[in-house]
């Protein structure tokens, strides 16, 4: 069993380390009276050092209160292997391994994945209650993938609009609109399953009202999956 707290000391001392030297890589430039461009970047390294180990901090005291590793395993996972291919992504383009461009399309794939595996272990929550409501819940992890693998090309594509074609947004608006409608019915599903089956309540069925944050972030996301492709629509049907 992985042992949280080690994590967390670990995260802490690596946070104030890097104060420290970041600290002492200011009082260097102040006697020196310049920041030079090695140490701009030595700085802007320990930076992200701090913001990486406060993003990993976040997840950990959040689990602490909510239990939230457990209840959401599957994303929390998935986001500590994105924070550590989104530090070693910063120190690329910090050191100029990397196009600023190139960071910029790998950050915005780190924020799709994050999303997709947030929507797919919530629905997670609500399989084995009834064979239709999981049939539901297959389709929505198939349209999830699809709009992951459909936004992708979108991301890493200039001038996407005139070189992908319009078909293929509205392809993209299609599926994020039926991905979305699953997701809902899901929901629907879930809530009068509940409602006719009080005593079938999971211990990890609270994350879908007890980790508060993450179904707002979820329910947005949502949202966002009807809202944008009705907008996309209604500008190319003027």
């Amino acid at each position: 069993m992985i042992n949280f707290k080690e994590f967390k000391r670990f995260f802490i001392f690596t946070s104030i380390g890097a104060l420290i030297v970041s600290a002492l890589v200011a009082v260097v430039a102040v006697l020196l009276g310049e920041f030079n461009d090695i140490m701009w970047r030595v700085f802007e390294t320990l930076f992200m050092v701090i913001l990486h180990s406060f993003v990993a901090l976040a997840f950990i005291w959040d689990d602490s209160r909510n239990n939230t590793f457990t209840k959401l395993s599957f994303f929390i996972n998935t986001v500590f292997v994105l924070v550590v291919m989104s530090f070693v992504t910063s120190l690329f383009g910090i050191w100029q391994l990397l196009d600023g461009e190139i960071v910029w399309h790998c950050y915005q794939t780190f924020f799709l994945v994050a999303f997709a595996s947030l929507h797919g272990d919530m629905l997670a929550k609500a399989t084995k209650r009834e064979k239709y409501i999981d049939y539901v819940i297959f389709a929505n992890y198939i349209f999830i993938v699809l709009v992951v693998m459909i936004f992708l090309p979108i991301i890493f594509t200039d001038d996407a609009l005139r070189v992908l074609g319009a078909f293929y947004f509205r392809v993209l608006a299609a599926t994020g609109i039926i991905d979305g409608t699953l997701s809902i019915l899901t929901i629907i599903f879930y809530k009068l399953y509940m409602h006719r089956h009080p005593e079938a309540v999971r211990p990890g069925d609270a994350v879908w009202s007890g980790v508060g944050i993450w179904l707002w972030i979820i329910m947005i996301y949502i949202a966002m999956q009807f809202v944008i492709p009705i907008f996309f629509l209604s500008a190319w049907w003027r």
